[in-house]
């Protein structure tokens, strides 16, 4: 009896690709979507004494995934540096204190465990069985 051996390596990986690229966005999105409620959930820089808050949380964004050399990684963040400053600490001339606010590091790991579920669903659900 014959038996035939085919390679499908490649279609694998073009669906894997496929999958992937879908569950990554999938989950910076839901990273992007957590991040902006903690902005407006902890009513970041109270009492409207930082204006350009409602700039920052429209600002935040992610950059489509791409294939680099250890997997496939994508960047959830915003362009806006006064973020940086509060995220980090600063020393705030007006106040003459040293103030930080984190937002962005709780969330993420707050967060880890349900990206971590969303991707799997994800590539299983799309993947071929």
């Amino acid at each position: 009896m014959p038996v035939e051996l085919t390679d499908r390596s490649n279609e694998f990986q073009s669906a894997y690709d496929r999958a992937a690229y879908t569950a990554l966005s999938a989950t910076a999105r839901h990273l992007k979507q957590q991040v902006q409620y903690s902005f407006v959930s902890k009513n970041y820089y109270k009492g409207g004494a930082f204006r350009s808050t409602l700039q920052i949380v429209q600002s935040i964004g992610y950059k489509p995934p791409v294939r680099g050399m250890k997997g496939w990684e994508t960047v959830v963040g915003t362009k806006h540096i006064v973020a940086l400053y509060w995220e980090l600490g600063h020393h705030n001339a007006f106040t003459r204190k040293f103030e930080r606010v984190e937002i962005w590091k709780p969330t993420m790991l707050r967060e880890r465990q349900a990206m971590r579920a969303m991707f799997g669903a994800t590539l299983r659900r799309l993947l071929p069985k």
